[in-house]
């Protein structure tokens, strides 16, 4: 049964994922920005989600499932980030690249610290 609640999260948190890079890339064309912002968005979630499941609410390990590992496993992009930012490297643009890399990390883990600090705030 926990393999439904990764296959139906994670269907639904690609989804969501193509859905927000292609609204962020229309919007400011193919910079990188879109998986960027999934994984921000996506980092501040976890941090939210989780620290909700585990210090107040007590779900379910099946919704932590559904949400933390399916949707969010399906929705930020790790290996699509990787991918542009090598194609930053290769086309030279060493500044995207770098700032790609820093900002994913510092803003990343500034968005898990954001949604946990939300959570015991609630």
């Amino acid at each position: 049964m926990n393999v439904l609640y990764l296959a139906i999260g994670g269907a639904v948190g690609t989804v969501s994922r193509y859905y927000v890079t292609g609204r962020v890339t229309q919007w400011n064309g193919p910079t990188g920005l879109g998986v960027f912002t999934v994984n921000i968005v996506g980092s501040f979630l976890i941090g939210l989600f989780l620290t909700m499941s585990e210090e107040r609410f007590m779900w379910p390990p099946q919704l932590r499932l559904l949400v933390a590992v399916g949707f969010l496993g399906g929705f930020t992009t790790f290996s699509s980030w990787t991918w542009e930012t090598m194609q930053m490297t290769e086309m030279r643009n060493m500044l995207g690249a770098s700032l790609n890399i820093a900002g994913s990390i510092v803003c990343g883990m500034m968005a898990v610290y954001a949604g946990t600090a939300l959570a015991r705030a609630l």
